[in-house]
This record gives C-alpha cells, sequence and structure tokens, in this order.
C-alpha cells in the first residue's frame, strides 16, 4: 500500500488501539450519545477558536455566542477578563489551521489550536477544557508526543523551530458563588469552598465580611495558590523529545500501514495507551468485548451510528 495521508487524531486512535481505529476509520462508527462533558468541550473550544480568530474584544463577541447557554458565555467572560494584560502580548499566527508535516513518507494532517508569537518567539498553543486543572509538573504535561510532534509540524510549515507549547487550561465550571447563612453574619461553608479570589473578596465585600477572620484567611490561601480555573503552562522545546517523538510516530505509522495492507487490527492489551484503564474509557468496548466473547452484536450495534467520511 502506497504511503498516504493520516489526520493526526487517526494516529492516535491508532497508538491507543488499532482495533478501535478499525471501528473508527474503517467501520466509520460512533456512539449515538456522547458524555456531556465532550459537549461542553467542544463547546469552549469553538468560542476560544472564534474569539482569537476574529480578534475582537469581548463585548463585540459575545454578540456571536448562542444566548441560550449563558455558563459557557459566563465561562469565557473570566477568562477574558483574567487574561486581558497577558492577551495583549499575543501575537496571533494562525488558529485551527490544517497544517501537513512529513514523517518519512507519510504525511501527517494536523490542526493545532492556535500558534502565536510572544516575545519574538513562536508557541504552539492547546486549549484544555478540563474538570480540574493538574499540577504544572505532571510528567504527562512533560511528554506528550502530540504537542511534540506539533512543535516539529509547526517548524516544517514556518520554517522555525517554536519556543515550546503553552497548555492552556480552563476549567468547565465557574468558581463557586459564596452565600450568606440563614442568619446572614457570616459566608456559609467557607473553608470548603471551590472559589477563586476574586468571586470571593467581591461578595464579602458587598457583604460587610471581610473583617472576618476566616474570611481574610481564606482570602490568603487563593491569593497564595494558582488560580483553580484558569492557567498557562508553558513548556519549552526540548529538540532530542521532537526528534525521539518524530521517530516514534514513523514506527507507529509503519505499523499502522501494515495493518491496513493485511486487513489485520489486533486490540491492545499491553502498553502505556492500552490495558484495563484505557479499555473502560474506550467508546466501542461493548462491541468489542462482544465480539471477542463470540456474542451476537446486534443489539449492540444499536448504540452506534456511521460517521460521515472524513480523512483517515
Amino acid at each position: 500500500m502506497a504511503a498516504r495521508k493520516y489526520s493526526h487524531s487517526a494516529l492516535k486512535t491508532a497508538q491507543r488501539c488499532l482495533k478501535q481505529w478499525s471501528y473508527k476509520y474503517i467501520d466509520r462508527l460512533e456512539p449515538k450519545d456522547r458524555p456531556k462533558y465532550f459537549e461542553e468541550g467542544s463547546d469552549l473550544h469553538e468560542l476560544l477558536e472564534k474569539l482569537y480568530a476574529e480578534g475582537l474584544g469581548f463585548d463585540e463577541y459575545v454578540d456571536l455566542y448562542d444566548q441560550s447557554k449563558p455558563e459557557h458565555q459566563a465561562i469565557l467572560n473570566r477568562y477574558s477578563e483574567f487574561w486581558e494584560e497577558e492577551d495583549k502580548d499575543w501575537e496571533v499566527v494562525f488558529v485551527e489551521e490544517d497544517l501537513e508535516m512529513k514523517v518519512g513518507p507519510y504525511t501527517v494532517v494536523f490542526k493545532p489550536d492556535l500558534v502565536i508569537r510572544l516575545h519574538g518567539n513562536l508557541w504552539v498553543v492547546d486549549h484544555k477544557t478540563v474538570a480540574e486543572i493538574p499540577d504544572e509538573t505532571d510528567p504527562y504535561n512533560m511528554s506528550d508526543f502530540q504537542h511534540l510532534l506539533y512543535l516539529e509540524g509547526v517548524r516544517q510549515h514556518t520554517g522555525e523551530m517554536p519556543a515550546g507549547f503553552v497548555f492552556n487550561y480552563v476549567r468547565r465550571k465557574l468558581p463557586r458563588q459564596p452565600e450568606l447563612v440563614k442568619k446572614g453574619d457570616r459566608i456559609a461553608d467557607l473553608r470548603r469552598m471551590d472559589t477563586d479570589y476574586d468571586t470571593l473578596h467581591r461578595f464579602a465585600e458587598a457583604h460587610g465580611q471581610l473583617s472576618d477572620p476566616d474570611v481574610q484567611e481564606k482570602l490568603k490561601i487563593l491569593n497564595l495558590t494558582p488560580n483553580r480555573y484558569f492557567q498557562r503552562h508553558y513548556i519549552t522545546a526540548n529538540e532530542t523529545a521532537i526528534d525521539e517523538a518524530y521517530w516514534d510516530t514513523y514506527m507507529e505509522l509503519q505499523k499502522l500501514n501494515e495493518s491496513e495492507r493485511t486487513h489485520t487490527y489486533p486490540r491492545h492489551v499491553l502498553g502505556g495507551y492500552a490495558g484495563s484503564a484505557a479499555c473502560a474509557r474506550c467508546p466501542y468496548q461493548p462491541l468489542c468485548f462482544s465480539e471477542m466473547m463470540g456474542i451476537n452484536t446486534d443489539v449492540v450495534a444499536l448504540d452506534y451510528i456511521e460517521r460521515p467520511k472524513r480523512e483517515k
């Protein structure tokens, strides 16, 4: 089979499990229902894309958004306020642009969320909408092959090595709005409150609670800890890691190409991408297990629909 193009998302699926890849890209199946957090993440990604692509101030931008989802509008409102000063230094180079990179004889199509120029250097930005923001020193952040490969792709496209990549974290929830106890003399559930400094400070000031020692202590803690709703982790480029990611990707493409040539798509039961935890998260798990156990799949198949044709 001649070498051809693969989307980066297809490559990631093949790395997880070739059986999953075959369900998605050969049989073109997808679950009828997706978890709510997928929809929320997609909505917020779309908002961020428009925000940076159109270069609008937030007051102009909110008019473009579907008013039926006020919670997402509120999150982006807070996001815009929080990053207003830093974003003045972000020069947008391109947003959600389809790019191609060569990996040996293969072509990988990828689409970085955002590429910016900051203080003269290129940075690749990945918007991450999450339930909780991970620790900045999380080893996964330092070695995620997707982002290492994106750096190589942007280098091929622009002729310039990016300085690194930025994980632009946005939590899929707003800071909790404080409330007074029934008597109205103090703020309820203060110690366990999942909020941020500005939200608590505004409420305490408006309700005459700033002098409360417990409020002062909570504000001190919030002020000294990283914001739990919006963070940006800047990871500088490492050329050795980029080269290793490039050659590992080449080997993965070789395996995928061979699977297509022989029409064999084994399940991945070992390795970092697989195992029981990965299977539990796989959207094709019921179908896969039914086939593996020799069970009739007619009923399980009703939970899937045919995907529209896309590039593999």
